[in-house]
């Protein structure tokens, strides 16, 4: 069975079980939707690949997408999607400890690049980290100097580790349960798993609370993703949301936080967050749907085939 042929198959069944009744337009319209969004079930394993600023990523054949950014560079989105608007590295001129919740360690790369720049700015800062990964990458590319040694450092720490200035944990499983057992109060929030339509259950209304519960009132939310549906939950969810700056080609990020200042989002977007059927929330109520299943109700609530 091909991925189109499973997709289409795993729509009619998905419609019998929820007694949904779509005609033949709309069955199609959501299918096609589906065959041009939906990760591929059969694809298996990662691929190198390099980036614009030198360093190496990894496309995973799963979800068709790399880990970072080839035009933008590796390196370069990680310090301008995620480290930099964070503003941890301001927090840490002051404070002693600096706590990162980072959903989707990857190739540790975002950890790297943001380490690196901590410890320079003080260098007897204590870094608390707890990240969260599906399964782990064998055989990660490491960073280019100035990050090689930090990079390496953090690789052979995971999956736990502590010492004085570095504590880190990496749970490895479903995000969606194993958030539970964490208790957290993060300066930031560095959220890089896979893009909402790939990877939504990670990208949930219901998800995304369940981080609202583990950040500082004062902490950032960052992502490389300027998804609406994503924009959309953390306004329900309280938080005030701006833009990150674009790196090469990619689009602006998204900088969240419940009490601190947040970057101006330009008019086009909030334009589209108040109008655009595309502007709805990813729902996951008890927090083990199937990412299909996930993706297909989005779909149906934004072509209007659901009641809202």
């Amino acid at each position: 069975m091909n991925r189109e042929t499973f997709l289409e198959k795993y729509l009619k069944n998905f419609l019998k079980r929820k007694e949904i009744k779509l005609n033949e337009e709309a069955f199609n319209t959501i299918l096609r939707e589906l065959k041009r969004f939906a990760y591929n079930p059969f694809g298996e394993g990662v691929n190198p690949a390099p980036t614009a600023d030198g360093s190496y990523t990894l496309i995973h054949n799963k979800y068709g997408e790399p880990y970072h950014s080839q035009t933008a560079g590796a390196i370069r989105e990680a310090y301008w999607k995620f480290v930099k608007p964070s503003r941890i590295l301001e927090k840490a001129k002051k404070k002693e400890v600096i706590k990162i919740l980072d959903i989707g360690f990857g190739l540790g790369y975002n950890l790297a690049v943001a380490l690196k720049h901590l410890w320079d700015i003080n260098p007897s800062l204590k870094v608390e980290i707890i990240s969260f990964e599906k399964e782990l990458i064998k055989d990660i590319p490491i960073l280019p100097e100035p990050y090689r040694e930090i990079h390496k450092r953090i690789i052979s720490a995971v999956p736990e580790h502590e010492d004085e200035r570095l504590k880190i944990k990496v749970y490895i499983g479903d995000a969606r349960k194993e958030i539970k057992k964490v208790e957290f109060n993060a300066d930031a929030v560095f959220h890089d798993a896979f893009s909402p339509y790939k990877n939504p259950e990670l990208w949930t209304c219901d998800f995304l609370k369940l981080i609202k519960e583990r950040i500082d009132e004062k902490g950032y939310w960052v992502s490389y993703s300027s998804s609406l549906s994503v924009r959309k939950s953390l306004i329900l969810l309280g938080f005030k949301v701006g833009s990150s700056k674009e790196v090469g080609r990619k689009r602006k990020g998204t900088v969240a936080s419940l009490k601190a200042p947040v970057p101006p989002m330009e008019e086009e977007e909030l334009r589209k967050l108040a109008l655009s059927p595309f502007a709805k929330p990813m729902r996951d109520e008890n927090l083990s749907k199937e990412p299909l299943e996930i993706l297909i109700e989005y779909l149906l609530k934004v072509y209007n085939y659901l009641p809202q």
